[in-house]
């Protein structure tokens, strides 16, 4: 009897193991990271069905293996590319000729690099043009990114494009955009440059160098740098990009020598980057209909009845106050504007108000009128001292209304997309995974500062930080339960507390100080324009992580000791031994 009851229950578990399995097939393999690669074309078929002239490219390619000794192959994804129809006209009708390009690393299971190409409308706002993620940083990847983004907007008179140290990515903008004006972010060059030359001398002449429009000044501070002849063969050798203003051309009034729009771009999207792909796509295409909303509904309510943007005008009439300086009119349009300097220097600038010139380049490289044209302006009466007719179109109402005159597609939810079959299963890319924990997070510079100082303990009694148990005199939440004894709490604080300290009083290293970029060179008014989006240089890179993985800070649970009553305790076990063994679902 015995015996044909262990077969029934054997038989039991047997049948409910193969229905356990059956129900595991039928649940996609790989889970919804895997999924996500196969609603890519439903996604592209949603935004061309929604958006004609819209672009999206996925790039695939094959990938053999071997499983049971047979040679096999699939489909895995490469890079995708993105580029609503809404953005490119935007871009073209209302933005002015500047592309700022960089990437970032994707946080999910999937390695990548989350490209963006932005740019700057009338009001100083970023404005995206195309995004996508590619493999890796590479010629081969940032090259197929730019052709199709030169398939988008082609190649517009004057475009500009600014870049940061990005591997492959100078040579590919040679390659795809031959003759463009190829900038490079000052402020990696100015990282760079100190790591090799240091002293008072470049200091005082290299941010100069770069942030004037006047060839003359930028060439007087180039010859107090070119004293060391290292420095001229280090900028020629390495640095060979535009970084200077005095350099950019007067076409796409675009004064910028650093590459915060992309920087931008990459704060704006960063608790982003760990979604699925698919997910990733759409959830940055809902930021672009929120934003383009916004901004459409400022022209139509702050704008109406102005020529030029409110804010550009309030900037210039701002400048126009307390200027002191001279002028010698020459005719109806031409005057001789002059100071002294703290040195009682005289510097003299000759402005041509109807050729929109000024021997100081600020206002042909920018396109708003410079102090010295500002002071001219102003002392004229009638229409001719009118500020508005002397600004660039570029900061018109118009054309920031057709920046945003299009609207951007609206779309159904993953679950709603029309399945579409591309002839081909689209696998996700092989899994290439560095030595060690994953990160999240890059590594900080030196130049960037310490971040947020030592990590700080959390009180094992309160939950706060920065204080021992044994110190503590907070009233405790009576949401965070106290899982220690007073006594054995301040033994292990005791026991920790030397060490603690040593590391808290660990001293560390100050940020280098650089040059402040004039207010004008700064893209956006908003704060994200200087993105500490990413953490700091930890040796654990998550804090959060480590507290909970440090024996001090988990709570212990207290072990219960059987009272010694001379009867040694009896061995129970479970009933319930069968399920435990064979799951939950049981």
């Amino acid at each position: 009897m015995e015996n044909y009851s262990l077969l029934m229950g054997a038989a039991a578990v047997m049948k409910m193991a193969v229905e356990m399995a059956a129900v595991s097939m039928e649940k996609p393999s790989g889970g919804p990271a895997r999924e996500s690669f196969k609603l890519l074309y439903s996604f592209k078929g949603e935004v061309e069905k929604t958006s004609p002239g819209s672009i999206v490219d996925i790039d695939h390619h094959t990938v053999e293996y071997t499983l049971r000794g047979m040679t096999m192959t699939k489909e895995c994804f490469r890079r995708v590319f993105v580029c609503f129809e809404a953005c490119r006209r935007g871009f073209l009708e209302g933005c002015r000729p500047y592309l700022a390009i960089d990437a970032t690393f994707l946080t999910g299971r999937f390695k990548g690099q989350l490209v963006a190409a932005c740019a700057v409308d009338g009001h100083n706002f970023v404005f995206p043009v195309a995004y996508g993620v590619i493999e890796a940083e590479s010629e081969e990847s940032w090259t197929w990114f730019l052709q199709n983004l030169r398939r988008a907007i082609a190649h517009p008179n004057g475009l500009v494009i600014h870049t940061d140290a990005c591997k492959g990515l100078e040579v590919a903008v040679d390659n795809v955009f031959p003759g463009v004006e190829h900038r490079e972010c000052m402020h990696h060059l100015a990282a760079n440059f100190g790591k090799k030359f240091k002293g008072k001398v470049y200091a005082d002449n290299l941010w100069p160098a770069s942030l004037t429009c006047s060839v003359k000044k930028h060439n007087y501070h180039m010859r107090q740098l070119y004293k060391n002849d290292k420095v001229k063969e280090y900028l020629e050798t390495h640095h060979s990009k535009l970084w200077a203003r005095s350099q950019f051309s007067e076409v796409s009034k675009v004064d910028y020598v650093h590459n915060n729009l992309a920087e931008s771009f990459n704060s704006t999207i960063r608790e982003l980057k760990g979604l699925y792909l698919a997910d990733l796509l759409d959830k940055i295409r809902v930021e672009y209909v929120q934003k383009f909303l916004v901004r459409a509904g400022i022209a139509e309510a702050k704008f109406m009845g102005h020529i030029i943007i409110p804010s550009v005008m309030n900037e210039l009439k701002q400048k126009t106050r307390g200027l002191e300086m001279d002028m010698t009119r020459c005719s109806a349009t031409t005057a001789e504007v002059s100071f002294l300097d703290k040195e009682k220097r005289e510097w003299r600038y000759p402005v041509d108000l109807e050729a929109r010139t000024c021997s100081c380049r600020q206002w042909q490289i920018t396109g708003l009128p410079c102090i010295h044209a500002l002071f001219f302006i102003t002392t004229l009466s009638g229409q001719a001292g009118n500020i508005q007719q002397y600004v660039h179109d570029y900061y018109s109402v118009a054309k920031f209304k057709a920046t945003y005159a299009h609207a951007l597609p609206a779309l159904e939810g993953k679950q709603q997309w029309d399945p579409v079959d591309p002839g081909f299963k689209l696998c996700p890319p092989v899994l290439k995974r560095a030595a060690g924990r994953p990160r999240k997070s890059r590594i900080r510079p030196r130049s960037e500062g310490a971040g947020l100082g030592p990590r700080r303990r959390k009180c094992t009694r309160c939950g706060g930080s920065g204080h021992f148990a044994k110190y503590c005199d907070n009233a405790v939440d009576p949401a965070f339960g106290e899982c220690f004894d007073v006594s054995n709490d301040e033994q292990n604080d005791d026991q920790n507390e030397d060490a603690v300290e040593a590391t808290s009083d660990d001293p560390i290293d100050d940020p280098i100080d650089e040059p402040q970029n004039d207010q004008i060179d700064d893209p956006i008014d908003d704060p994200i324009d200087d993105p500490i989006d990413e953490p700091q240089n930890y040796k654990n890179d998550d804090p959060i992580d480590n507290e909970n993985d440090d024996p001090i800070d988990d709570p212990i649970e207290e072990k219960i000791e059987a009272p010694n009553v001379g009867v040694q305790p009896s061995v129970v076990v479970s009933s319930t031994w069968f399920e435990q063994s064979c799951g939950s679902e049981l």
